[in-house]
């Protein structure tokens, strides 16, 4: 708006100025007559005289000639893509930091749940092991006090004995029935622990998926860094998920970063030997470097694992300098 008052101020001026020159022409000298006095000569040097500019007319059509240009120009719609593009990546990425933060809390909170459990049952456990110890070291003592009783005196050792027998199964009885309480409270644990692992895995699964979807959709708009970032956010979920690794490649392949797609091709077949996907990838890169050996043997397993790979060698721009070698048309056949 300021760009558009100011190329009217200096239009405007532009228009007033031929007229101002008219309004100060100088008018024709008067002829004196003979007989008046000569005209006194100026005192002094006189100040020029300002006379105002003419105000111009507003002129529509100029006004719509400005408009329609600053509407038309390259820069001005350059400059509203920017900033459209620039708040559109802003929002989007606010939006996916609050759906992983919604995400995470409940995960952080069932992961502190299942500490504190495990650590109040390990200290149920540690007070038990230290009864049950303080009560064999007793057990212990009073054996030992019982075979080194004086020989001298077996009937006040038959008499202890047999006194002894009751307390020492009165023990043994709570040994055991504590024994019993911690192993069902071991068992509960354990139960609650598998549980919330499920628990935790699904919601791990649901982060997983929709990574996977924001990665599909993003490489279905062009955008490939985008979706390659989402494609890595999902490894970094499940460092064995070979279709993330498999999706990663493609896009690496598309953008002809094809040392970087071998190496996530190759993390793939090492998480999961039996991908086909992966070995197909792998021989892809080789042939679009001119690797032709390590390209049909790498080709061999993909075909080996899933034939339907046979069909895409053949139309795969990839391997058109492969079709006319015999061991290409060997492995296509084997």
């Amino acid at each position: 708006m300021m760009q558009k008052s100011y190329i009217l101020a200096v239009l405007s001026l532009l228009l007033v100025s031929p007229k101002g020159a008219i309004a100060q022409e100088p008018a024709a000298p008067q002829q004196t007559p003979p007989d008046a006095a000569a005209p006194m000569p100026p005192e002094g040097p006189g100040e020029p005289s300002f006379i105002a500019p003419v105000p111009a007319e507003p002129d529509p059509n100029l006004d719509w000639q400005i408009e329609n240009r600053l509407r038309n120009s390259p820069v001005v719609q350059d400059a509203i893509n920017d900033a459209v593009d620039r708040n559109f990546s802003w929002t989007f990425g606010l939006l996916n930091i609050l759906l992983l933060l919604l995400i995470l809390f409940p995960i952080a909170g069932l992961a502190l749940l299942w500490w504190m459990r495990q650590d109040m049952v390990s200290q149920v456990v540690d007070d038990v092991e230290g009864r049950l110890s303080d009560e064999l070291k007793a057990e212990v003592s009073r054996e030992l006090k019982a075979d080194l009783a004086p020989a001298s005196a077996p009937a006040a050792a038959s008499t202890a004995a047999s006194t002894a027998e009751p307390a020492q199964l009165k023990d043994m009885v709570s040994m055991a029935l504590s024994v019993q309480n911690v192993m069902s409270n071991a068992r509960h644990t354990i139960e609650n622990s598998m549980q919330l692992q499920d628990r935790l895995d699904g919601r791990l699964h649901d982060v997983l998926e929709l990574q996977m979807m924001q990665g599909r959709q993003l490489e279905a708009n062009g955008q490939y860094t985008e979706a390659i970032a989402a494609f890595d956010r999902a490894i970094e979920v499940d460092e064995r998920h070979r279709e993330a690794y498999c999706a990663k490649g493609s896009l690496l392949v598309t953008l002809e970063r094809l040392e970087e797609a071998l190496a996530t091709y190759a993390q793939a077949v090492k998480v999961a030997p039996d991908c086909a996907e992966a070995w197909y990838g792998i021989a892809r890169c080789y042939a679009l470097v001119g690797h032709q050996e390590p390209a049909i043997d790498n080709l061999k397993k993909a075909i080996h694992l899933n034939p339907s790979f046979k069909e895409q060698a053949q139309n795969n721009e990839a391997f058109a300098k492969l079709r006319e070698q015999e061991a290409f048309q060997t492995a296509l056949v084997g």
